[in-house]
Formats: structure tokens, sequence, C-alpha cells
């Protein structure tokens, strides 16, 4: 399910004529049936997560989709179009709860009321897809830990709100993983970023292997080193983000965390599978894939 950037707009306002809902339930099912529309390589709504806050975890995905739509899905529409845009929809989370009739809005807010989540961890995540808009060529390792700190770390946080699971600790281990899983989303979509001029290897490390984003593979030797550090960062993280798995108490938040750590970490494999490939072709998961990445998560 795609929306063109009139109805995106219509979606981030607090009161839409157009996709006007009439009660809470009303919202929390819009969110459900956007969340079930898209395709993703991590579970979206699993039925690991218990049926009592499933609603909850389709009304952030939804506000995440709505969001990274605005600003990655209609690149015909100019940057500050999309960036207003964006800082509309944070406005709109400012809103009082019993005026809002949009659909998203509406249920994701209600979440913040009735969950630990906060409108804060929402509104980190539109941070990074302003940056989005607005993309600077990362520098450095410290550049995209900063991205990941709002573009991926709030998703585990909030996860774990909504299992009461928030320890200091367990937060420190869920970033570990949801940096990793966002590294690896930068990783599979190198040939898919470029074609936007998107490069998310540091340039700090194509300048000291002597690359070029527009020909990465004019010294595929050269590359492959690179490749091999980037994989190896994101290896640390996922090992040591493991252990997050063994903290938490609920059985099945144990499980689902064991499904996107291995979901996560087959992605790798593919990455590393195709060499320097990678960065002309995306890879992609089988039957086979599915398989594995079940038999691992139930060993991790």
């Amino acid at each position: 399910m795609k929306y063109n950037f009139d109805q995106l707009t219509e979606l981030s306002k607090p009161s839409s004529d157009i996709f006007k809902t009439t009660s809470t339930e009303e919202a929390y099912l819009f969110c459900e049936k956007l969340a079930k529309s898209h395709y993703e390589n991590f579970p979206v709504g699993s039925i690991l997560i218990p049926k009592s806050i499933r609603h909850h975890f389709y009304s952030i995905y939804a506000f995440s989709r709505l969001a990274d739509d605005i600003a990655d899905e209609n690149l015909t529409t100019e940057p500050d179009e999309r960036y207003e845009l964006l800082e509309a929809l944070e406005r709109g989370l400012d809103s009082k709860l019993d005026e809002i009739t949009s659909p998203i809005l509406r249920a994701v807010l209600n979440t913040c009321k009735e969950t630990k989540v906060k409108i804060n961890d929402l509104k980190r995540l539109i941070v990074a897809f302003k940056m989005d808009v607005r993309f600077e060529q990362t520098k450095d390792w410290n550049d995209l830990y900063i991205y990941c700190s709002y573009s991926a770390n709030p998703i585990g946080e909030m996860l774990l709100k909504l299992f009461g699971e928030n320890t200091d600790e367990n937060i420190k281990l869920s970033d570990d993983v949801c940096t990793a899983l966002q590294l690896v989303n930068f990783w599979q979509d190198i040939s898919r970023d470029k074609v936007n001029e998107r490069y998310y290897i540091p340039l700090e490390l194509v300048n000291r292997f002597g690359l070029d984003y527009t020909d990465l593979k004019a010294n595929p030797l050269r590359l492959q080193v690179c490749l091999d550090q980037l994989y190896q960062e994101t290896e640390k993280l996922f090992e040591n983000g493991k252990k997050l798995v063994y903290l938490v108490k609920n059985k099945r938040l144990k499980m689902e965390l064991r499904l996107i750590i291995s979901s996560g970490i087959r992605i790798l494999e593919k990455c590393k599978s195709m060499k320097t490939e990678i960065v002309s072709t995306r890879p992609s998961l089988d039957v086979k894939d599915a398989f594995i990445i079940i038999i691992n998560a139930i060993r991790i």
C-alpha cells in the first residue's frame, strides 16, 4: 500500500477529511492494515507479540512507515517540501489526543498514553528521516552511530517498553542489535542507495582504501577489504546484542528477539557471500533462508 504525496500530507495532519476515523479502534485497524501490506525482511507484528499489545506495535510501525514514505518514497517531490511535511508530522505529535481524527497519529498517540512509549521516542525517528531528506555523506563510524541512534535504536527501545523490559542494560544491548540491523540494511542496499547518490560506507574507509563512490568496483581487492571491515563491525554488534535474549524475562519477547537477530545475521551472511557484487545487486531471501533463520534463532 503506497500513498502519493498529497495522501501522505493528509495522513500527517491531526485532522483529515480524507482519512478521518471515528474511533481509536478504527485508527488501530488502519495501522494494522498498513503494516501488513508492506514486505519487510524483519518480523512485523509477529504472532509472538502478545495480542494485548500487538495494536501498539502496529501503530508504531505505521508511524515509522508514514515518516519513511515522506522521506524516501516520493523523491520527485522537492526535498524542502518533504522536510516541511516531516516537521508538520512532528508538530502533530504535540496535538491533543481528543482533537485528532487522522488514523496514524490518533493510534500512536493513544499508544503513548497507554504504554511507556514516549512522544520523544517518535520524534527521534523523525530526526533520522530529516537526515535522509537532507543527506550528508557519513564521514566516519561515529556519523553512522549517530544516525542509527535516531533511525533504529528508538524502535528497539519502544519494543522493550511495550513489554515492560526497558531496563538500562536491556536498552544498551537493544541499541547494539538495532544499530547492527540498520547497518545490515545499509550494506544490502548499497546498489539501491547509489542510484540516489547516498553512500553509507564512511568516507574515512573509502579514502583509506583508495576507493571511489562512483566506481567502487574499480579495485575489487581493496573494495573487498573495505567490505570485510564493514561486516566485522556489524558482527561485533550482533554478537554483543545477543546477550539481550538472556536478560529479558518474557518468553515471547525472547523468541521474537531471536528471530530478529537471526534474520539480520542471515542477511549479513548473504551480503558476505556476494563479495564485491553486493555493490551492484541487492541480496534476497528465499524459503531456504527462512528455514535457516528459524534454526539459527533457536540456537541463539
